[in-house]
């Protein structure tokens, strides 16, 4: 039930196709099988989606089935992890389908992103230091959990987050391993194994480019100054970061998670560490991101609503055995604690897109696109129907002339892109990628204006589109989703 039930639910609100921006990035490397090192490039979901491109259906559909698989392991994952802590299934399927139904982590069950199966490594690493406690000196499910390790961080980098935690409980629970030359150099070879595949990208990469430019692509160097600088508003992040947690797990699940953490440190504190820790890391490092990321923000805290939703079934563990200690029946309550922590957030999610619409709220400040409501596809993580960004696509090249030229940013070129390469969709038409300021913006002009004809895939980010310098030379025009640049006359000179 606890696989089955996610597969369930993920299959049935799983979008149907092509979804904006990287999902649509990751089928065109999957196609191609683009083996990136770089802070945003995931090798091991690229190679498990040419896997899974063998599948009869379309390779959008073939991949948002891959994170929908992904998702429902994580979901078992918790499961197993709760029946290893409390031996109780009802206290670890409410864990479970608590973060099966998360806001985020649903989101990304039925889209191909690399998150869930982030949350997957995170919570089977969990699971191998559960198992290797029980008995410190049988080390198998160390060296698992450093393999494990090794093959997450080939997946995404963010799972380092994680290693403060890990390394700490390690620590806490056999200090003596520090002294224990052939065990620590087993670990260091078993995390070599899980990596193998980042290794060899990076090793191939090598081959061309300085040592210098790998090691700053693959240390992040586009998100330094994110990271390395606290956002000014941090009372502005706590309060975002409270409210994401809240959205992801309301009322019930909030107070059960909470309560969860105070009963594991009364009870276990080694492992109460170790769980807060992960959370803690996660949300130190990231709420530093700042408010400019948005919309997207969210999806970096996936593995700490992992963590909590372990937590929210160990506080219903401890409400269930407080109950019966004071010799109360909690049947009743047991089974109406478990379906608030899965019903309501389902409601939550479709009653607040219509909520923030009706009162005029702009929760996540996302730039609007064609054909995407923005409150009901951020705000409510079902994509069931969705076929908003293929519509655009296909519009946008039954729009364009032949032989002609568009100029996109990341978000629409994406799925334009996928549509020329993987359907053959208009293969006439050149797309030309922007990024920034739109610095290259003149250079395109100068070399195809008046030679073909050019659009703009959008013109919702003004200053990546250069509209100001574009309005002095050219009418913007609307046509269809595109908007075509008409050069304006030059008035004759005056003597």
């Amino acid at each position: 039930m606890v696989f089955f039930f996610p597969i369930a639910l993920y299959l049935f609100t799983l979008a149907p196709t092509v979804i904006w921006g990287d999902s649509a990035r990751f089928a065109l490397e999957v196609k191609n099988l683009y083996l990136g090192y770089s802070a945003d490039s995931h090798p091991l979901f690229i190679v498990l989606g040419k896997a899974f491109s063998f599948l009869p259906f379309e390779l959008a559909y073939s991949l948002n089935l891959l994170a929908a698989v992904s998702a429902s392991a994580a979901v078992f994952l918790v499961y197993l992890i709760l029946i290893e802590i409390t031996r109780s299934k009802i206290s670890a399927v409410v864990g479970a389908l608590a973060l099966c139904v998360s806001h985020a982590f649903w989101l990304h069950a039925v889209t191909a992103e690399v998150y869930d199966l982030n949350a997957a490594f995170v919570a089977a690493v969990i699971l191998c230091l559960l198992k290797w406690r029980k008995d410190p000196d049988r080390r198998a499910p160390l060296y698992a959990a450093a393999l494990l390790f090794g093959l997450g961080m080939t997946n995404h980098r963010i799972i380092l987050i994680d290693l403060i935690g890990i390394v700490i409980f390690v620590l806490v629970t056999d200090f003596k391993i520090i002294k224990r030359g052939r065990a620590l150099l087993s670990v260091f070879i078993s995390f070599f194994a899980g990596s193998l595949l980042l290794v060899y990208v990076i090793i191939q990469k090598m081959l061309d480019k300085p040592v210098t430019v790998v090691a700053d692509t693959f240390s992040a160097e586009g998100y330094k100054d994110a990271v390395v600088k606290y956002s000014p508003k941090i009372l502005e992040e706590i309060g975002m970061y409270l409210s994401y947690l809240f959205y992801q797990f309301p009322l019930a699940g909030f107070i059960l998670g909470l309560a969860g953490i105070v009963a594991l440190f009364r009870k276990d504190k080694k492992l109460a560490l170790l769980f807060c820790l992960l959370i803690i890391m996660n949300w130190l490092l990231l709420f530093k991101l700042g408010p400019s990321y948005g919309h997207s923000k969210y999806t970096f805290y996936i593995s700490a609503y992992t963590v909590f939703s372990i937590l929210i079934g160990y506080g219903f563990f401890s409400l269930k055995n407080y109950l019966e200690d004071k010799g109360r029946s909690v049947e009743k309550l047991s089974l109406i604690t478990a379906a608030s922590v899965v019903l309501l957030p389902a409601l939550l999610y479709n009653v607040t897109p219509h909520l923030t619409k009706r009162l005029g709220i702009d929760l996540l400040h996302a730039r609007p696109v064609p054909y995407r409501d923005n409150d009901e596809f951020f705000l409510n993580p079902s994509k069931r129907g969705y076929t908003g960004a293929e519509r655009y696509a296909k519009e946008a090249f039954e729009t364009a002339s032949a032989g002609s030229v568009i100029i996109s940013d990341y978000t629409p070129y994406t799925v334009l892109k996928y549509l020329q390469d993987v359907k053959g969709v208009r293969t006439d038409v050149l797309l030309i990628r922007i990024a920034g300021h739109g610095g290259v913006i003149p250079k395109i002009l100068s070399e195809y204006s008046g030679k073909r004809d050019i659009y703009l895939a959008d013109t919702g980010i003004p200053k990546s589109y250069k509209m100001r310098y574009l309005a002095k030379k050219y009418a913007i025009v609307r046509q269809g989703v595109l908007h075509k640049l008409i050069q304006k006359e030059v008035p004759p000179a005056t003597n």
